[in-house]
């Protein structure tokens, strides 16, 4: 008895040496290590580096662009669903620890111990342990960083408060997705503001800092789900939701917002247009004041005039696009039960909300299966790919295509361009600059350029009535021969033997290419390049009289530009993508001229060559179509007041379009169905008669004034006009 005495109190001087070694060790520990801490306190005024948000002009975001993609939002501003299902899944003790959670590292280290290492090692740091090692001491697996990260997070739970670091947290924290931060997160993933996300919602976001890639919803939407009902059940634990909201939300499939794997782009009918004020913003404020500088830019884009141009447009090049028939499946000989994972059923770019769909059936109705269900392909798609013979022609069973609901469709290779434009001030409404963002990022509404056919002849005309033509003015349509540039062979323009004499008029509203060429020989080249300079649009290359059928080069949005000058009396403008045209505009066209050219104009969708693209349309609107040779280009420009659309068709390849294709058939019903679904939403305006000019009546034909006449022309008030 004596002995085990004498070893339990031999046991129990040398534990308290250990213990006094041990507490010795690390007084003097911290002793050393405390003045090598780094200071904390700058921790009380930080903000992240914020990079520029894009927004719409009604003040809604188009996108961010950043170095992270990270908005601030203060504490008071973060609904207690988000704050509450963050605490849950990452730190449930964290109004009661003083930064480091005892209990925590205890119940962490007997769950190792236990698991015997052959599972993934649980952690027991605080919220406030991982805003130090995030911000202070980084990340490296050594015992003196723990104890470094212990000490600061204590130090920073005293001295800065646990509102504070809460805030800290919340704004920094990596949630996947190239997410910075819960605002960032919830528009990244949801298309939502913090105060519209969803208990369900916000414990997905809380979900994402134990394993940002693995928890991802868009990559991996089981484990998501998994996880999110974790989150779930911890919130109920907790208290901060009922039984009843657990498994209401528990219940729901996780729905994403369109945009959610499109890094820090927004919505992918807008991406032209963002992608073109971030370049103009890159020109402006240089990279760092770009992507870390904070800018808040409200553009001119008006989201919903936006999202029509992106439809519309799609839908143009499509039709286009379709008459050349049906290029084959994306892949065949898939088998049944499908595997969805394959990478032969991954979406092509540019398929936006198409889905892949693999073919099942062949007999009488093509049947096709895809994740969600089976369903046979409309007839006429059907008939459209087979091209008159039986579907068994160009379909297998196994083959992956892509359908739009029910119909067959295919990615294009016709491309194409739009321009919205105010022409009071050149603020630009809308761009579209292709058929998808995601598989070209080449702008063909500012980038591309490409010859503008008779979209040219336009200011021809306006040169002339500079000079005092006006509408009844008699021009020859018959063959002309011009010197070409090389001095080898004569120049002719297309036209066959001409109509004769006809009216100024008629010869702008059919597109008439010798009496253009005509005209522009008996006033010079000098006089279209200098209409041309006034109006902003870059001569390029050397002029010649082809220049009078559209020869020379340029883009969508200059053509707008120009146009708009027209539209408005004369007043030059710039584009422009946000704030105010600088200082008032210069009156660049005489107004009466501006008018006298609309007036034509606006016989285009009437009597012209757009006459079919707008049969029953019941506004006045003034309009150009242009064909380049071969149909290579296809363009329409409409306009009043009020408006400018300008549209492009074509190929990257220069290649021509189908016949039958022109500015007319292929470009001018895209601008009209613009036209249509932006009317409510863009104030139009009535053409207007300037001072200094009046109205006659003449006779279409020959241009005579005829109290019976069924036209209406504009004269100079100065002129007696045949009186």
């Amino acid at each position: 008895m004596r002995l085990l005495r004498t070893a339990f109190a031999a046991f129990l001087v040398l534990g308290s040496l250990i213990a006094f070694g041990v507490f010795s060790f690390a007084l003097a520990y911290l002793r050393d290590v405390a003045p090598t801490l780094p200071d904390h306190m700058f921790l009380s005024e930080w903000k992240p580096e914020q990079g520029s948000v894009i927004r719409f002009s009604d003040g809604t975001v188009m996108g961010v662009h950043a170095l992270q993609d990270r908005e601030f939002v203060p504490l008071s501003n973060i609904p207690d669903i988000v704050v509450n299902a963050f605490l849950s899944a990452e730190d449930s003790r964290y109004w009661k620890h003083e930064g480091v959670d005892g209990a925590a590292v205890l119940r962490a280290a007997l769950s190792n111990v236990s698991s015997g290492g052959s599972g993934r090692a649980e952690g027991g740091s605080t919220i406030t342990q991982q805003v130090v090692k995030n911000l202070i001491v980084g990340s490296e697996k050594t015992l003196d960083r723990k104890i470094r990260e212990a000490i600061l997070a204590m130090r920073i739970d005293r001295d800065l408060g646990k509102d504070r670091i809460l805030e800290i947290y919340l704004n920094e924290i990596y949630l996947g997705a190239g997410a910075y931060g819960v605002k960032s997160a919830a528009r990244r993933y949801f298309d939502a503001e913090l105060e519209d996300l969803s208990q369900g919602q916000a414990a997905v976001l809380a979900g994402l800092p134990k394993a940002p890639s693995a928890y991802n919803p868009y990559q991996n939407p089981v484990r998501a789900t998994e996880r999110r009902n974790y989150v779930l059940k911890r919130m109920l634990d907790d208290g901060y939701i009922d039984t009843a909201t657990y498994r209401f939300e528990a219940m729901l499939p996780i729905k994403l917002a369109e945009s959610a794997a499109d890094g820090q782009r927004g919505h992918l009918w807008s991406q032209y247009a963002e992608e073109h004020v971030r370049r103009l913003l890159l020109e402006s404020y240089g990279s760092d004041g770009l992507y870390s500088g904070g800018l808040d830019v409200t553009t001119t884009i008006d989201a919903n005039v936006q999202r029509a141009v992106h439809e519309e447009l799609r839908a143009g090049i499509l039709a286009e696009d379709k008459r050349s028939g049906w290029r084959g499946a994306l892949a065949s000989g898939i088998s049944f039960p499908v595997d969805w994972s394959l990478s032969a059923l991954d979406k092509p770019l540019g398929s936006e909300d198409w889905f892949v769909a693999v073919v099942s059936e062949v007999s009488g109705d093509v049947v096709v299966e895809t994740p969600l269900g089976r369903f046979p392909l409309s007839s006429s798609s059907v008939d459209w790919a087979a091209r008159g013979g039986v579907p068994s022609d160009v379909f297998r069973v196994g083959d992956a295509v892509l359908v739009d609901g029910d119909d067959l469709v295919q990615i294009p290779e016709v491309q194409g361009a739009a321009v919205v434009m105010d022409p009071a001030s050149g603020a630009v409404l809308a761009l579209g600059g292709g058929f998808s963002f995601e598989a070209s990022e080449f702008d063909r509404a500012t980038q591309a350029r490409r010859q503008p056919g008779s979209v040219f002849k336009s200011f021809v005309y306006l040169a002339a009535l500079e000079r005092g033509y006006d509408a009844t003015s008699p021009l020859m349509d018959a063959p002309i021969a011009l010197q070409s540039a090389n001095d080898n062979e004569d120049w002719r323009p297309k036209g066959g033997e001409g109509w004769g004499l006809i009216t100024f008029r008629r010869s702008l509203e059919a597109s008439r290419n010798m009496s253009t060429v005509r005209l522009l020989y008996g006033m010079g080249l000098d006089s279209v390049e200098d209409i041309v300079a006034r109006l902003g649009i870059p001569m390029r290359g050397d002029p010649s009289y082809a220049l009078a059928l559209g020869a020379g080069e340029t883009t969508p949005l200059e053509i707008a530009t120009a146009y708009a000058a027209i539209a408005n009396g004369g007043y030059r403008v710039d584009p422009i993508f946000r704030g105010r045209p600088k200082g008032g505009l210069v009156q660049v066209i005489d107004g009466v001229s501006a008018a006298q050219l609309s007036s034509i104009l606006s016989g285009v969708p009437v009597a012209g060559t757009a006459r079919k693209a707008f049969y029953g349309y019941d506004r006045v609107v003034a309009g150009k179509t242009g064909t380049t040779n071969s149909a290579r280009d296809a363009w329409f420009v409409g306009y009043d007041p009020g408006i400018v659309v300008v549209v492009w068709i074509g190929r990257d390849d220069n290649q021509p379009l189908l016949k039958g294709a022109g500015g007319g058939s292929t470009a001018a019903p895209v601008a009209r169905r613009i036209m249509e679904r932006v009317e409510a939403l863009v104030p139009r305006r009535d053409f207007y008669l300037p001072d200094g000019a009046h109205e006659i009546v003449v006779d279409s034909e020959t241009g005579m004034p005829d109290e019976n006449g069924n036209v209406i022309e504009i004269i100079r008030s100065s002129e007696s006009h045949l009186e």
